[in-house]
């Protein structure tokens, strides 16, 4: 069974006005490279950030050749940033293993080696969860509880889906298992797509797992959850629901 030392991994970092967050950590992620062995890399996806996010993510592209960039003309979304990631990582950058992470450090880069341990035992999608024993959401009110639990019932209820914190942004793919998902055919956008790639994941008969994550919620910057994001999102559950009526 291949180790951690063994795997190649990419960490995609989709960006908007991260300008604050992104160097502490992209310095936190190659720490966390080399004290463990592992073969990382990062592919920042910027979307014409108005504060020089995509201009500091150039910067440090240039000094080091395993930080990639793709710049996008505006705000497209972050469905259509992981979807663009992903490809790039497995397709370009010779990666065997995708993650998923916010650029505002409510995901802990120390937490890779326990992503990749797990995808060792045999999973193909590692969940970060904030709902199993050991993990937690520091930090949040009232309003996010509520979009959080409502969005994770929507998934369990509408979509029939498994893992217990289907929203959560902190994950793992092996290529193999984002090529047998073939994202460019999902048609949701936002956070939607979060839920539409598990609901796929496992109508596909990939092998889902979940390790506990403490998210922290954001200190530098604006959170981008907004009531478009909610509205998409609900969609979505309710047209996977008419899939899997379908059949």
């Amino acid at each position: 069974m291949e180790g951690i030392r063994n795997r190649s991994v990419c960490v995609i970092i989709p960006t908007y006005n991260e300008k604050g967050n992104l160097k502490k950590l992209v310095e936190a992620l190659f720490q966390v490279y080399e004290d463990n062995g592992i073969a990382g890399k990062v592919l920042i996806v910027d979307d014409n950030s108005p504060d020089g996010t995509g201009q500091l993510a150039d910067e440090m592209s240039t000094k080091n050749n395993n930080i990639h960039v793709i710049h996008r003309p505006r705000k497209l979304g972050l469905g259509s940033a992981y979807k663009e990631g992903f490809s790039m990582a497995a397709e370009q950058l010779g990666s065997d293993l995708v993650f998923e992470m916010d650029a505002d450090f409510s995901h802990d880069p120390k937490l890779i080696p326990k992503f990749i341990a797990k995808v060792n035992e045999g999973f193909d999608v590692i969940v970060g969860s904030r709902k199993v024993e050991g993990g937690e959401a520091v930090g949040w009110g009232f309003y996010r509880k509520l979009v959080s639990g409502v969005g994770n019932t929507l998934a369990r209820w509408l979509c029939g889906i498994n893992i217990h914190d289907a929203t959560s942004g902190y994950r793992a793919f092996k290529c193999e298992a984002l090529r047998v998902i073939d994202c460019s055919t999902l048609k949701s956008e936002g956070y939607a797509f979060q839920i539409e790639t598990l609901f796929r994941s496992e109508r596909m008969g990939l092998k889902v797992g979940e390790i506990p994550i403490v998210f922290v919620d954001r200190t530098v910057g604006k959170s981008k959850l907004g009531v478009k994001d909610w509205t998409t999102f609900s969609l979505t559950c309710l047209r996977l629901l008419f899939e899997r009526i379908m059949g």
